[in-house]
């Protein structure tokens, strides 16, 4: 998955884009931030000026994934 295709299925599903970060994180809050990190890609959630929850994939394709499956599932539940 490319970022682009990653952005379109989250406005497919209803899902604001400023949810996830990919770059700069000055300013931002309650967000996704996705990162390349070294050799890997990182994918944490900032809350408060504090990460949580960091996990690592070999790609951004795996990465977006993730995230993808993570944001769909938790809408799921409130539902």
């Amino acid at each position: 998955m490319i970022r682009e295709e990653f952005l379109q299925l989250l406005k497919t599903h209803g899902i604001d884009t400023d949810l996830v970060c990919f770059d700069n994180l000055a300013g931002k809050d309650d967000v996704i931030y996705v990162r390349k990190n070294h050799c890997w890609w990182e994918v944490s959630y900032i809350e408060r000026g504090k990460e949580y929850d960091c996990s690592g994939f070999p790609n951004e394709s795996e990465a977006l994934k993730y995230v993808i499956h993570k944001v769909l599932d938790t809408g799921k539940k409130k539902n």
